[in-house]
């Protein structure tokens, strides 16, 4: 006789499977299990949703508080998000956000018109030198002066939206409408931090889960030498886990944060969804689900699903989406070149210079100047013998290389490592760095190892299979190695 969804197996009665039993996180989100976790379930905000209330424009800023508001009641803050918002929130990098993008686009258009008339000046100098030449070119500097006269009108512009944009009040808590509105949404939402003992036993599983690279987090410590800045994701999802096992129930986690230790099909915006092992560790708690959205997903489905397409501009969501492909494709950049090996141009200050204490003055240069033209002035400034823009800017990437600063649009700022070079000067950070990141650097040292000779390295080098270095890239490599003490057999 055929048992139906029940067969004998050994002696013990065992249930049928079905095709997702065990295989939960493969399903689909539907749009019905978005509206039950936005009206019944807890919905958790990550640090980069607070932080870029400051960074929409005024009309999207508006928009995005109108639809938190909207689903209040389900909104929840873990400890670790509002100790890294206050840790953001008022650094210059934030708060003069919108300044600085008027002010690239501002600079690109003056540069504009100032190459403009160097080539004129250039084309009537060499081509037109007879009398002939005012009559000729008198009409191309008026048109010129007419598109002057456009461009500062198009600046004007840009500097007026800029101050609309920019959150008024921002350098005082007392005054500003966006702690004013987060204040009210997030009051009794925001979670209790960890006792001492508790936390430093997180930092410690974050870092063991790291070594294991099991999500979420591990990214970051590939790139932060300090465990507590490293375990930052690690802990808002402990403790998104803490609260969503108090109160039993299904879990929204919004965040802008893209990398491979939070979702599946980072590649594509439309398919992401949350890594298999974060869904099935928040399903191993009492069979809790676990859901994720990009903000403008959210802005999306909440002005959907909770009738507010009227107070909710359309166009808002547009924007909000291009904010996040600017910042994931940043950040897939940042990702891609931690795994990079990179080349060095040469060092200011000639051979004989000391190759620490350079790198150690042009950290300073970028801790002092983190606008990236601006830095490039004052190294000029500081190493008058480099008089080109682009020669500088090129010397200057060599902090980049040695993964001592990370240029972020229009910026150029420290990483951890460079803050730590900056404060100690350690000659053996700078050796250790320049070993993992600089192409030909661990080739060059297995060479002298297996008994190659100083002279033979550069040709070996320009000969060697898996590199791509020419012979004057192979010495140059060999100079940087020789004056940080690397050539020693």
């Amino acid at each position: 006789m055929m048992c139906h969804q029940m067969c004998e197996e050994g002696g013990h009665m065992a249930q049928a499977r079905g095709l997702f039993d065990g295989f939960e996180a493969q399903r689909t989100p539907t749009e019905d299990n978005y509206r039950a976790v936005l009206r019944n379930g807890l919905v958790v905000l990550d640090t980069n949703v607070l932080l870029d209330l400051y960074r929409m424009n005024t009309r999207v800023r508006e928009d995005m508080l109108t639809v938190l508001k909207s689903i209040a009641p389900r909104i929840w803050v873990p400890h670790q998000v509002q100790l890294e918002f206050w840790s953001v929130r008022q650094s210059e990098d934030l708060i003069s956000h919108h300044d600085e993008k008027a002010s690239t686009a501002k600079n690109t258009l003056r540069q504009a018109i100032s190459r403009s008339r160097n080539a004129l000046n250039e084309w009537v100098s060499n081509v037109h030198l007879g009398g002939e030449a005012l009559d000729i070119a008198d009409p191309m500097y008026k048109k010129l002066e007419q598109a002057e006269r456009l461009f500062e009108s198009i600046v004007q512009m840009l500097e007026s939206q800029a101050a609309k944009d920019k959150v008024p009040g921002i350098r005082n808590t007392n005054k500003d409408p966006v702690i004013q509105a987060l204040e009210q949404l997030l009051r009794g939402r925001i979670g209790a931090p960890y006792s001492s003992q508790r936390y430093d036993e997180e930092v410690s599983r974050a870092k063991e889960r790291a070594d294991q690279r099991i999500p979420p987090g591990y990214k970051d410590f590939e790139k932060k030498d300090d465990d507590k800045r490293a375990a930052g994701d690690y802990l808002v999802w402990r403790q998104l886990l803490d609260e969503a096992l108090l109160r039993k129930v299904d879990v929204l986690f919004v965040t802008r944060d893209i990398k491979e230790d939070w979702w599946r099909n980072i590649a594509i915006k439309n398919a992401r969804l949350p890594r298999i092992e974060l869904v099935d560790e928040l399903r191993s708690f009492g069979g809790l689900q676990l859901f994720m959205l990009e903000p403008s997903m959210l802005m999306q489905k909440v002005s959907s699903m909770f009738g507010l397409e009227k107070k909710v501009d359309r166009n808002s969501v547009a924007a909000l989406r291009h904010l996040e492909s600017e910042e994931a494709d940043g950040q897939q950049r940042h990702l891609a070149g931690a795994e990079a090996r990179y080349r060095l141009a040469q060092v200011p200050g000639g051979r004989t210079a000391d190759y620490v204490e350079t790198v150690w003055l042009m950290a300073n240069l970028v801790e002092e100047n983190p606008r990236l033209d601006s830095c490039i002035g004052r190294f000029m400034e500081s190493f008058p013998s480099v008089t080109l823009i682009p020669e500088a800017r090129r010397r200057l990437m060599n902090l980049a290389a040695l993964g001592l600063a990370e240029v972020q649009g229009e910026r150029i700022l420290l990483t951890d490592f460079g803050h730590r070079f900056l404060e100690s000067r350690d000659s053996k950070l700078l050796s250790r760095l320049f070993m993992e990141r600089i192409e030909g650097a661990y080739e060059a040292r297995r060479m002298l190892r297996n008994g190659a000779d100083v002279t033979e390295l550069k040709y070996l080098l320009a000969e060697h299979p898996e590199l791509e270095l020419s012979t004057t890239q192979s010495e140059l490599l060999l100079r940087w190695m020789d004056r940080l003490g690397l050539l020693v057999k």
